[in-house]
């Protein structure tokens, strides 16, 4: 395994390294697809966190549509990589990954996790990680360089992500402010997906006393406006949720607790 953390982008595009014929969409055979098939992810499983990053996402979600979406050899994109779950399956299943966070501590756990995760890994690829905003990079990538995208960008107006970067997405309080920001980020993984290729965005809404932000819609309609096709949208049931059962603003209010999130899938 290599670890890149300097901008040098010489080593893309990739080509897969499997012996599937060019116009199969993935390695799985018709077994494996059928285990995948479902438009609900629902892990019966609490998942162990090893660190403190602030919004996370299990493992099997990158690892479903990686498997899906992509080929061994190929490239997976995470331009709001966190942790760097994304890049640590596309590890474990022989993929070169880019991962892009603005926040230090966040590269540093990426860093950290796949080191960890090599010790296990037969098939020798690449992992760039870059600390920046990633809709500056993706900017500088080449064009049509990628051959997926997983990622989940920060959460609207709900999570501290405890970085006062001015560039921090999930810092922006104004929803308006925080759509036009992420129309910059589709832009992006538009022009560094090759044709054809998928764009899986995992989200949640968010509806409060203040806020009502039907955000997984107004994705889609980012997404359209720039060239995406929605293919299907998916729906990740949060079975690790706190807070109970609680029937918030009982008696006079309804304000049910999330306990679902989007994964919208997309194609170039």
């Amino acid at each position: 395994m290599t670890i890149l953390t300097d901008k040098n982008y010489n080593w893309l595009p990739t080509k897969r390294t499997c012996s599937c014929k060019l116009k199969r969409l993935n390695c799985l055979n018709r077994k494996e697809i059928s285990q995948l098939g479902s438009t609900v992810l629902n892990v019966n499983k609490r998942h162990v966190w090893k660190d403190s990053h602030p919004a996370r996402f299990i493992p099997e979600l990158p690892e479903k549509y990686i498997k899906l979406f992509s080929h061994v050899g190929e490239t997976v994109l995470d331009p709001f990589c966190g942790s760097g779950t994304t890049n640590v399956v596309a590890l474990q299943l022989g993929r070169n990954s880019i991962g892009i966070d603005i926040n230090p501590f966040s590269v540093m756990t990426t860093i950290k996790r796949l080191k960890e995760a090599e010790k296990n890994s037969l098939i020798d690829t690449i992992h760039m990680v870059v600390e920046d905003d990633c809709r500056k990079i993706m900017r500088e990538m080449p064009e049509e360089s990628i051959d997926l995208v997983v990622t989940s960008p920060p959460y609207f107006d709900v999570v501290n992500y405890n970085h006062e970067h001015p560039h921090q997405l999930g810092n922006i309080h104004d929803y308006a402010k925080f759509l036009r920001e992420m129309e910059k980020a589709f832009k992006g993984m538009m022009r560094v997906l090759k044709p054809g290729k998928y764009a899986i965005v995992n989200t949640q809404d968010l509806f409060k006393k203040d806020a009502k932000c039907p955000i997984h819609s107004d994705y889609i309609q980012i997404a359209k406006k720039i060239g995406f096709e929605l293919i299907n949208i998916n729906i990740y049931i949060l079975n690790y949720s706190t807070g109970g059962r609680l029937v918030y603003g009982y008696p006079v209010a309804y304000f049910p607790k999330n306990d679902h999130e989007y994964i919208l899938i997309f194609r170039k």
